[in-house]
């Protein structure tokens, strides 16, 4: 099975955030759209700019969760840290699309076959023991094709 960057995200946003179940995605995409959109591509944020942009609150919890998803590296304080290179792609990819575009891209049919950071499903027959997903947005540097 072949996955899209688009198929990749979804994948993505349901292990990093899958509560939605079709009415929170509205609101955790447009605050990590905002979010990313204040974050550099290079060098480091500063958490006051974030906090302006999405609210202290939002800025905190998802500065927590894109940390836990390895999105986001610091040094020694996560006020300022700083896009991993799978942070890098996931801005480029959430830049390029608007707010409602994400929201009908996560959005799939009862047969979508999702994968995980631990479990691939892209095998030719599906899950395939020991086979690692090519998720740009899980691994640091994925295989080119």
């Amino acid at each position: 099975m072949t996955k899209t960057l688009e198929d990749y995200f979804v994948d993505w946003e349901g292990n990093a955030f899958g509560f939605g179940y079709g009415t929170g995605e509205e609101h955790t995409l447009g605050a990590l759209k905002m979010f990313m959109e204040a974050c550099p591509i290079d060098g480091g944020y500063d958490y006051r700019i974030l906090e302006g942009k999405v609210s202290p609150t939002v800025a905190w919890l998802l500065i927590n969760v894109l940390c836990r998803e390895d999105i986001l590296e610091y040094g020694t304080s996560p006020r300022f840290a700083w896009l991993t290179e799978k942070g890098k792609r996931l801005k480029t990819f959430v830049g390029g699309q608007s707010a409602d575009d994400l929201g009908k891209i996560i959005h799939r049919d009862k047969n979508y076959i999702h994968c995980y950071p631990d479990i691939c499903n892209c095998g030719p027959n599906g899950y395939e023991a020991g086979r690692v997903c090519q998720n740009p947005f899980w691994l640091d540097k994925p295989k080119s094709d």
